[in-house]
């Protein structure tokens, strides 16, 4: 049963709560453990209760899969008949016990869980037991009377660190600040036993807030507490309504007052567009780890290959071995593989100094990497990641070598940001062995990963690859093999169009300024000089033609081949004669940047020899088209079949380049912020606009990234559900290993509920 009893021959009834993986808190158990708790309350030979999880966690709780039956409910309906009013029951049969009741940490109370344990009389935590109240990260506070019972144990400031900011504490910091009772030093559900019989109840509804608490939430600690929440996350809307209910609960409201506030900021934030997006996001890392086809047992990793020892060599192979797995890292010549090692060293003993990692860690973690010159060092490894330049014939040669000194089932992978992996991989026997591992830089700390099938990938390839994302704990999505895969195919439109909104008269401050308005973490032009002016001035000189345009990069050009020509291409490359750390756009010193005056001055060049007259231009067109030919690419990308399903776009797009979670990504924001037929019409607007410019003017480059997506056009006209599955199953051969099935046909139906 989802919650089972059971009587110690001491007297103490213990319930368990059984919902796997985690315990949650779904209509199944709740239903369950209000049966099954009031048998241990009538029974007369049951002195005293425990609640306990089973395995290694109490609960994690709530199970967010039904917050959807809420939201189709309506706020109307959830007023006549709220679906949280049985989570509640539950709390107060708890709280009400004429018996003692004792929760038995046995481990993370999360969430609901947190509430859970508030609701029994005491804790008792083992030690590797945790309290917290994730809910702000999904755009809602805890809804189960958490909000009213934490201040009332814990000093305020520790209670608004915890729900207004998700910080959960371990079991002997919540002991300190009188969230846990006891943590064990045995069995915690002995000890939680011998606490029920020596205690007698003690409802914490029944207890006034601490007058600590009351004073320092009217002298302003409130206000300081949510001006850090918003300071920290500025779009989310959690935070001010998590406020509310502290001063419920600090005021001179009765506990029950208090609940009735706690509910209707509760209903708010559940029928809010920024909480419908986090859950999105929250349910879409589920969803990603589920690639149709995907289907067989992926190959152990024991032991992994790095071959080229840069800044992402190197952070690539330091995720490995802080997951226990040794790394062989070669490189060509002893400086480069000697600067590699230097700089890994110093991260981790950054680390170290600060006393974030233990000497003892330190060495373990240098003592799993192997340094070499020599490709034969790589004879045993399960998997070699690829991470030398971005040039085509460097990638074939370093594949050979590879293939020729590894055993035959090691997987070979490639960090390429955007070369066709396709051609790579012709070179060798087996083609069948090779997939893209597209890492985000710094490999160590970015979360994202683009795994990148390739036309002959093997079904084991692929699935290792997905398990091996899992494993270093990056945020893993399988993408099909395009130019600039999905996240740098759908950032050049984003980028080009914001050249060229400069280059009509926006300034590029005002352009950053509308992005970081907008949520995302900086805007283009700071990205440009961030990742490097010259990586596609590069590309196209390779090409020998400075005016080619690809999917992953777009004109105008003049004024940043004019930077890269001078050397000036960002962060990257300082300016003595100046002062300067960087020079691109911008002038960095330190954390400060300011544009250059020198780039402005020949903007106006660049404008008169093009015959440009600057305009005013507005935030809202700004941001218009910076993203609506951005979510373009992506529906373009959906119909080509190179994702398989809009979310996993959302994912690149929130951990790969700081799109804003409050809104979702740029596919739930399409359709749930814009709406799918203003932007059509806008993107028609711009269509119109751009061709005309670069019909009339001949020194302005083609560009078709506003032409509309037939997808996008089918869910602006609910065309209907059929008619949008029908063009993805014709459209899709580039993701599954096999033509689409009936199974695929309901992946496809959940992949596009939007155009319903």
């Amino acid at each position: 049963m989802p919650a089972a009893i059971s009587v110690r021959p001491d007297g103490v009834g213990v319930i368990t709560m059984n919902s796997p993986p985690v315990n949650s808190l779904g209509t199944e158990l709740v239903t369950s453990f209000k049966q099954e708790f009031p048998k241990l309350v009538q029974d007369p030979q049951v002195k005293a209760i425990v609640v306990t999880g089973q395995g290694a966690m109490f609960c994690g709780g709530a199970e967010i899969t039904e917050f959807a039956v809420m939201v189709a409910m309506g706020p109307e309906k959830m007023k006549e008949n709220n679906p949280v009013a049985a989570l509640s029951e539950m709390m107060d049969m708890i709280d009400a016990s004429p018996k003692t009741t004792v929760a038995a940490l046995n481990g993370p109370a999360l969430g609901g869980g947190a509430e859970v344990s508030l609701a029994c009389h005491y804790r008792v935590a083992s030690d590797k037991a945790s309290v917290g109240f994730p809910e702000v990260n999904l755009g809602l506070l805890p809804g189960a009377q958490g909000t009213q019972r934490l201040p009332r144990v814990a000093p305020l400031p520790t209670a608004m660190q915890m729900i207004l900011q998700g910080k959960p504490l371990k079991a002997d910091a919540a002991r300190k600040n009188g969230i846990v009772d006891a943590v064990a030093k045995k069995d915690v559900i002995e000890e939680a036993a011998e606490w029920a019989l020596s205690h007698p109840p003690a409802p914490i509804s029944k207890r006034e807030v601490p007058k600590t608490n009351r004073f320092m939430a009217s002298a302003g600690g409130l206000e300081a507490g949510l001006n850090t929440a918003v300071n920290a996350a500025p779009l989310m809307i959690a935070p001010r309504a998590i406020i509310k209910c502290f001063e419920a609960a600090c005021s001179h409201k009765s506990f029950r007052e208090g609940l009735q506030v706690e509910m209707e900021q509760f209903t708010n934030l559940v029928f809010s567009v920024e909480s419908a997006a986090l859950r999105h996001l929250f349910l879409s890392e589920r969803l990603a780890q589920k690639v149709p086809g995907i289907d067989e047992k992926p190959m152990p990793l024991k032991k992994i290959g790095i071959l080229g020892a840069g800044l992402m060599g190197g952070g690539i192979a330091m995720c490995f071995i802080q997951k226990g797995v040794p790394v062989v890292l070669k490189d060509a010549k002893q400086e480069w593989l000697d600067g590699g090692v230097k700089k890994i060293e110093s991260l981790w003993g950054g680390q170290a100094k600060k006393g974030r990692l233990s000497k003892e860690k330190f060495q373990q973690y240098m003592s799993m990497l192997k340094p070499t010159l020599d490709y034969a060092d790589f004879k045993d490894v399960d998997m070699v990641i690829e991470a030398v330049p971005e040039i085509m014939d460097l990638k074939k040669e370093v594949f050979l070598d590879i293939e020729k000194n590894t055993k035959p089932d090691c997987l070979i992978c490639t960090n390429t940001s955007g070369l066709n992996i396709d051609d790579i991989a012709a070179v060798l026997k087996d083609p069948s062995r090779v997939m893209g591992t597209h890492f985000f830089s710094p490999a160590n700390v970015m979360q994202l990963l683009e795994n990148v099938r390739t036309a002959k990938s093997s079904v084991k390839t692929l699935a290792t690859g997905m398990a091996m994302g899992k494993l270093i704990n990056k945020k893993c999505v399988m993408v099909g093999n395009c130019d600039g895969f999905v996240g740098n195919r759908m950032i050049a439109p984003y980028a080009g169009e914001a050249k060229m909104l400069w280059e009509e008269g926006g300034t590029v401050e005002q352009i950053d300024k509308a992005a970081t308005a907008f949520g995302m973490a900086m805007g283009p032009m700071a990205l440009g000089d961030l990742v490097g002016q010259e990586l596609f001035w590069k590309q196209r000189k390779a090409a020998g033609d400075m005016k080619k345009q690809t999917k992953t990069y777009y004109g105008p050009y003049e004024l940043t081949d004019w930077l890269c020509e001078l050397g000036r291409f960002g962060m990257k490359t300082p300016d003595p004669a100046i002062k300067a750390d960087g020079r691109g756009i911008f002038i960095h010193r330190g954390r400060d940047k300011t544009v250059d005056p020198e780039v402005v001055a020949k903007m106006d060049e660049v404008r008169k020899a093009k015959g440009v007259v600057a305009r005013a231009v507005s935030d809202e067109e700004i941001c218009e088209r910076l993203f609506y030919p951005l979510i373009n690419e992506g529906f373009k990308i959906l119909e080509q079949g190179y994702v398989a399903r809009s979310s996993d776009i959302d994912l690149v797009y929130i951990y790969g380049y700081g799109f804003p979670p409050s809104k979702g990504g740029p596919m739930f924001f399409a359709e749930n912020y814009a709406g799918f037929k203003t932007i059509l019409e806008k993107l028609k607007v711009f269509d119109k606009q751009a061709k005309e410019r670069y019909t009339k003017n001949p020194q302005y480059l083609p560009i078709d990234y506003f032409e509309p997506s037939k997808l996008l056009e089918a869910c602006a006209a609910k065309e209907g559900m059929q008619a949008v599955v029908r063009h993805a199953e014709l459209s899709s051969q580039h993701l599954p290993p096999k033509k689409p099935s009936g199974n695929m046909t309901k992946i496809l139906r959940t992949t596009f509920k939007s155009c319903k």
